[in-house]
């Protein structure tokens, strides 16, 4: 006789629930991959900031040339300040002259005409304004040739600054400027032309001598930056070639780095140079008749 085994209750739903769960756990659905790791933190070296160039004077100008200092009335003390009408007149002649003589550009030619017809057309009243001048050098310094050479180291300062190498293309862009409303509207009275048009033409030299201030503010402030790393000559006449030195030139950045040699160097100033009254260097030839190596040549024209 076979035996039925007959479990408890219990039991029976306790196995039923383990198999259920062990089929449930089997349809399933894989647990998720973990998280990649976080990426490695890449350091980005910034490429230093490429060093400019050391600024250079305008027009060629000597790095320590002496530029007229302004008057506590504002007036820059030049050859042309506080003039009385016949020294404005001459003046304006004078630089018209040199003009004439130093502006040789193809597109300067209107300076020339002009000249010649202001010669033409005003001799009589130049030549009052010449002798009235002359009186007063008399009546200043004695009749005889005191008087004469007083006006002619006058003169020559008159036209050696007119002549001022590095500020020729200022000087010569104001007198073709002039020459052309000159030849446009001859003037009918030279003595009220020349009031108007010396002004204009003192103030293209006004502009080199800003020029040459903001020069000297902007390689202060060059030599303030980079200075103690690069150097510079003394007097300060050196400045670096554009890209700073050959190839390999050692890391500025290093502290360690040794300072770079500069390249290239600006001449020493012009022995040659003299000091008019007000400060300005002009080329004047030294006693040997050796001229600056650059700009126009020196004007001196002797009192007819």
């Amino acid at each position: 006789m076979s035996r039925i085994v007959q479990l408890p209750l219990r039991k029976l739903s306790a196995i039923t629930a383990a198999a259920g769960l062990a089929m449930l756990a089997a349809c399933a659905a894989p647990p998720p991959p973990a998280p990649p790791p976080p990426p490695v933190a890449v350091v980005v070296v910034p490429e230093p900031e490429p060093i400019p160039m050391r600024p250079i004077p305008p027009g060629g100008a000597a790095a320590d040339m002496t530029i007229p200092v302004l008057g506590v009335d504002g007036v820059r003390q030049t050859v042309n300040a506080h003039l009385d009408p016949l020294e404005t007149v001459w003046n304006f002649r004078s630089a018209l002259n040199v003009a004439a003589l130093n502006c040789l550009d193809p597109q300067y030619q209107p300076i020339l005409d002009n000249y010649k017809t202001l010669l033409t057309k005003q001799g009589k009243r130049l030549s009052k304004v010449n002798a009235d001048l002359d009186k007063q050098y008399r009546k200043e310094f004695g009749a005889g040739a005191k008087a004469t050479r007083a006006r002619e180291a006058y003169m020559t300062q008159v036209y050696n600054y007119f002549a001022l190498p590095p500020a020729r293309q200022y000087f010569c862009d104001a007198a073709l400027q002039v020459s052309q409303d000159a030849l446009a509207t001859p003037p009918a009275d030279i003595d009220a032309f020349a009031q108007v048009s010396l002004p204009r033409i003192e103030a293209a030299f006004e502009q080199f001598f800003q020029e040459m201030e903001k020069y000297r503010i902007a390689v202060a402030d060059w030599d303030n930056k980079y200075g103690a790393v690069y150097g510079s000559a003394a007097g300060g006449a050196a400045y670096l070639r554009a890209d700073y030195g050959p190839a390999g030139a050692p890391d500025v950045t290093s502290p360690s780095a040794p300072p770079v040699v500069p390249d290239y160097a600006l001449p020493s100033p012009q022995t040659s140079y003299s000091a008019m009254p007000g400060g300005v260097q002009t080329g004047i030839a030294d006693a040997s008749g050796n001229q600056p190596a650059f700009g126009s040549q020196p004007v001196v024209q002797q009192v007819p």
